[in-house]
């Protein structure tokens, strides 16, 4: 073997690129877990609910996940923002069963790079279709609705994904509310022997969070 081929495979590898590539990965999930390890302090400061490995764990994985789908570029970026502030609204939603509306309006935010992609019609026409109905229950009797916070949430993401993302991410994230609730109370029941057990209020936002991340990965 000459000299020349010992060296080929080195070589091959400095011309593909790899190397400035995978070191600007590292350098997106490292920020990507910076951000949430902030972002955790922030929380913990506030008495949330917040498991930290859990979400330096997530957060890292879901910038893998952006990176796979969209690689380094500006819908990555948007995607990445979304996930901390669903994350946000998640956990707060967790500890008291509210959101700041800043959440909803940073997703609002997000939207705009989405109107090329999904055309504004689209957009209005999602978050329309999502939050009708929902407030035409606050006003037929007997007066039920979903809490104002994920009304506003869920009308955000359908703008931010577009009429079919939008409603699909809002149903999705209901049917699994739905189902993980029935399950809880089911599991209640039995364990305390009584068809009577006062139904504990359910955090919502936590599910939409995960249909809107899902609809925007597979958008």
């Amino acid at each position: 073997m000459g000299e020349a081929d010992m060296v080929r495979p080195d070589s091959d590898f400095m011309r593909t690129g790899a190397m400035p590539e995978i070191l600007a990965v590292l350098l997106w999930i490292g920020a990507a877990v910076g951000i949430g390890w902030i972002l955790c302090k922030v929380m913990n400061g506030k008495r949330f609910v917040c498991h930290q490995p859990l979400i330096l764990a997530l957060s890292g994985a879901m910038a893998l996940a952006l990176y796979f789908r969209f690689g380094l570029t500006v819908t990555a970026v948007q995607g990445i923002f979304l996930w901390f502030a669903l994350l946000y609204g998640s956990m707060s939603d967790l500890t008291d069963h509210t959101m700041p509306d800043s959440v909803w309006v940073i997703v609002l935010a997000l939207a705009i790079p989405s109107v090329m992609k999904h055309g504004i019609v689209s957009m209005l026409a999602g978050a329309v279709c999502v939050m009708l109905p929902q407030l035409a229950l606050a006003v037929i009797p007997p007066h039920r609705t979903l809490g104002g916070a994920d009304i506003k949430l869920s009308g955000a993401l359908a703008v931010l994904l577009g009429f079919t993302g939008g409603l699909t991410a809002f149903l999705a994230g209901l049917l699994m509310a739905v189902v993980t609730v029935t399950v809880r109370d089911f599991v209640q029941t039995r364990l305390h022997k009584r068809r009577d057990c006062p139904k504990k209020p359910f955090a919502l936002i936590p599910f939409l969070a995960v249909g809107g991340m899902v609809m925007f990965l597979i958008g």
